[in-house]
């Protein structure tokens, strides 16, 4: 007991360093145009202002906004109080500006660092601290609480509805994943996993009316102050995207220079590879009802084809699938999959990592590419350290600039094949991770036997829905 607090002390204090130091300007800037939209116009005009200006664009669903401006408009409230005390009449204005944005941080963050914790509670009362701790330290939730990303919202939702789905409370588990979705919309391509594991319809009809109901009840205010504005927002922007950081489409992208023909054939042709990938997925992987292990395994597998197959594949995304691989890897004793896992979260950070500071370090512009743009790469990792982390990351830009330059400078002319590289062996390791750590296919007789089986699942699949009534 006494090491087992040991270890939470130690996931707090790197938790809490990630929520005070460092933060995603990049993103945040946009968030703070919700406030100053919601403060100036309204509540229900939040998706108004993305068609006059693309950095008010509000590409979640609503609950993400309302989380971060409730969350963000607290910090400022507290930030005055603090400001205007006696308490920092010794200190300089440099100072005070850091306090403020460290508070800012510290008020915002709080969802995110709450949602964490619970996730843990849940894991700690239904796995046991091994699974745990696995989940308490693992890159992609420092990384993603650091950054500013709301995964760690949606995934409590999403890991809190599996559970009600395996203990058979269809209701509960319906609210669950209508909360997460009303974050972001991950648990919608799910679904179907719910409705395979469901003992009779009744039951998976209860869990998608609660879902809608939960959705809805969020959603629908928006929609309907604004309809075409939601529609643009929540769709043109994600459909508009080019393949982005970790895709397994990125890499021909990269690979040809971001040549315009590479990528408007990549964005044609990737729904369809993807969309029988996901239906072969959710076959091969058809869960049990009631059976909370193969509940697990095929959220994990169909979420890990998200994560590799997606035309946007950020460094977060592997959070969402990271409750249910460390419980399957865990209870299976599996060190190989458990090291090659956190080998996976390490690339994913790093090739984000080296695509923006490479050119900090030179004073060269980043290529952003959700909007396709070049950005100052410098000036978005002084403003995301602003505050007491910023003079530490000044001081590492400078040493690497002056000690490194030429490798820096190789780095760069390279930029693209280092990425390229990087993903392959990133999407290499989880289609490991996919097929033999969770399929259980090591060899050619285990991938014939698993098309076999996909096979009989599909008949069965189509004899079910044969049978429903017309």
């Amino acid at each position: 007991m006494r090491r087992l607090w040991i270890e939470l002390i130690i996931a707090t204090m790197l938790l809490l360093l990630a929520v005070i130091l460092v933060w995603n300007y990049y993103d945040i800037f946009i968030f703070t145009n919700w406030v100053r939209v919601v403060q100036e116009l309204g509540l229900l005009k939040l998706y108004a202002m993305y068609r006059h200006n693309i950095s008010y664009r509000v590409v979640y669903f609503p609950l993400a906004p309302l989380t971060f401006i409730a969350s963000y408009s607290l910090g400022e409230t507290v930030s005055k109080i603090v400001v205007s005390s006696k308490l920092i009449m010794t200190m300089t204005s440099e100072q005070i500006e850091a306090l403020k944005i460290t508070i800012l941080r510290i008020f915002s963050k709080l969802p995110l660092l709450l949602s964490a914790y619970l996730t843990a509670y849940i894991l700690y009362r239904r796995e046991g601290w091994e699974v745990t701790r696995w989940w308490l330290y693992n890159i992609p939730l420092f990384v993603t609480i650091a950054t500013y990303q709301f995964d760690p919202i949606m995934v409590l939702f999403l890991l809190l509805g599996t559970y009600y789905i395996a203990e058979n409370k269809w209701i509960k588990a319906g609210i669950a994943w209508g909360l997460g979705t009303a974050i972001k919309y991950i648990p919608l391509p799910l679904i179907p996993i719910a409705y395979l594991a469901s003992r009779n319809k009744r039951n998976f009809i209860q869990f998608l009316v609660s879902l809608i109901i939960t959705v809805s009840v969020i959603a629908v205010p928006f929609m309907i102050a604004n309809p075409q504005d939601f529609l643009n927002n929540i769709l043109e922007f994600h459909s508009n995207r080019p393949p982005q950081y970790l895709s397994i489409f990125n890499i021909p992208v990269l690979l040809s220079n971001r040549d315009v023909n590479v990528v408007d054939a990549v964005i044609k042709s990737w729904p369809i590879l993807f969309m029988l990938i996901y239906a072969l997925m959710i076959l091969l992987f058809k869960p049990k009802p009631g059976d909370k292990n193969s509940l697990f395994r095929s959220l994990a597998a169909v979420l890990l084809i998200f994560i590799i197959f997606s035309k946007v594949v950020n460094p977060n995304y592997l959070l969402w699938a990271y409750p249910f691989l460390v419980c399957i890897l865990v209870k299976k004793q599996s060190k190989l999959g458990l090291k090659l896992l956190v080998l996976a979260t390490i690339i994913a950070t790093i090739w984000p990592g080296i695509y923006l500071y490479v050119p900090a370090v030179l004073g060269r512009p980043a290529y952003i590419e959700e909007v396709m743009q070049y950005y100052n790469a410098r000036l978005l990792l002084e403003k995301s350290f602003q505050g007491f982390g910023q003079h530490i990351m000044l001081k590492l830009l400078e040493l690497s600039g002056y000690g490194l330059g030429p490798i820096f400078e190789f780095m760069y002319m390279n930029l693209n094949l280092i990425g390229a590289l990087l993903i392959a062996f990133y999407v290499s390791i989880l289609l490991y991770i996919l097929t033999v750590e969770i399929g259980n296919i090591r060899n050619i007789n285990d991938f014939i036997e698993a098309l076999k089986n996909t096979r009989r699942k599909l008949l069965s699949l189509i004899r079910e829905l044969q049978q429903l009534p017309k």
